[in-house]
């Protein structure tokens, strides 16, 4: 890290996920036990669309946390919840189910079942924007 930023940071920054993915893999490797690298991957990876491997370093990132304290939780509940939307919108609605599992208080409980619902053509997409809009 240079001045309080890490090269995986740096490459997120100018765009290079890949790059950043690997470096942030490297990190891992030398501290299994820091939830920034984990973060900084899940961020490489929602970038390259890559939703299931996010969420999963998310999930990591959360849970090495609740005893670090060094990531906004705020920003990681946002970035997490987007991850599991990708992997839903890919794979199936059951993604959205992990949220309430992982995150039983996250901001984002209506939206989680809000978007089931208009994944399985349930709801119009207009009220899923005005709910966004009102959270």
């Amino acid at each position: 890290m240079t001045y309080g930023i890490s090269f995986a940071q740096k490459l997120l920054d100018a765009g290079k996920y890949d790059d950043a993915a690997a470096e942030a893999s490297k990190a891992l490797a030398a501290d299994p036990d820091d939830p920034e690298p984990f973060f900084e991957r899940a961020q490489a990876y929602a970038n390259l669309d890559r939703y299931v491997e996010a969420a999963a370093d998310y999930e990591q990132a959360l849970k090495l946390d609740e005893e670090a304290r060094v990531l906004t939780t705020d920003f990681v509940d946002d970035a997490y919840f987007s991850a599991l939307l990708g992997a839903a919108r890919t794979q199936g609605e059951k993604w959205l189910d992990r949220y309430p599992e992982v995150l039983p208080k996250g901001r984002h409980l209506n939206d989680a079942r809000d978007w089931k619902k208009r994944l399985r053509g349930e709801m119009p997409s207009h009220f899923v924007k005005e709910r966004l809009q009102e959270d």
